[in-house]
């Protein structure tokens, strides 16, 4: 599996640097209009926050795990500060380099000094960020489904490169939650088969965090 999810990796960077489709960033006026958040498409403002709530969602799930405890000396939290900026980009390399053997429980512990530590942690863990992210999700995909045009984003996404890049990205968090929703279950000891939640985006692993018991 790490040498799949590494291939991933470089296969999605050669794309995005060689043959990703649509005007560069440098001339995109869709990307210039999400950044600044005045895009008049639900759509695309809902994507593009949804990638914004992707990295919460990981966080919430992977800083409860020691890197180390999952067969891997590299420690989860840098990877998840720059999936907020990165997304699949800088989670992949992560989840490559991590085994799949069995996990300690317990939750990271990050280099931040312990008042900052024992914070980050109880914010990932508390079931209100769960439930906060949960509404945000709900709420901008209400917006966009009632809203929204998909034949407008469907041509965003042929003519713009960011639009291109941000939706396969989005494809691959979500592939992404599913392989780390089968990890944590095998380590607390749940059912495997919540891993098929993940394939509903940010929703799936939402529910699976709310319903998840901390030891």
């Amino acid at each position: 599996m790490r040498w799949i999810l590494a291939l991933i990796w470089v296969a999605f960077i050669a794309y995005v640097w060689f043959w990703v489709s649509g005007q560069p960033l440098g001339s995109d006026p869709v990307f210039k209009e999400l950044v600044t958040l005045q895009s008049k498409e639900p759509w695309l403002l809902t994507v593009f926050s949804w990638l914004g709530i992707y990295p919460a969602i990981f966080a919430c799930l992977l800083l409860r795990s020691s890197g180390k405890g999952r067969g891997s000396h590299v420690p989860a939290w840098p990877f998840v500060l720059l999936s907020f900026g990165l997304g699949a980009f800088a989670l992949l390399p992560y989840f490559a380099w991590s085994s799949q053997t069995r996990r300690g429980s317990g939750y990271e512990h990050l280099s931040f000094g312990n008042q900052r530590e024992s914070g980050i942690e109880r914010v990932a863990a508390n079931k209100l960020t769960h439930v906060i992210l949960l509404l945000l999700t709900l709420g901008t995909g209400y917006y966009a489904v009632t809203q929204g045009h998909p034949d407008v984003y469907m041509e965003a996404f042929m003519d713009s490169s960011f639009v291109h890049i941000m939706t396969i990205d989005f494809v691959i968090l979500t592939l992404l939650s599913v392989i780390e929703l089968f990890r944590d279950a095998s380590d607390n000891r749940r059912s495997r088969g919540w891993a098929v939640s993940g394939l509903i985006p940010l929703i799936g692993p939402l529910i699976y965090l709310m319903t998840s018991r901390r030891d």
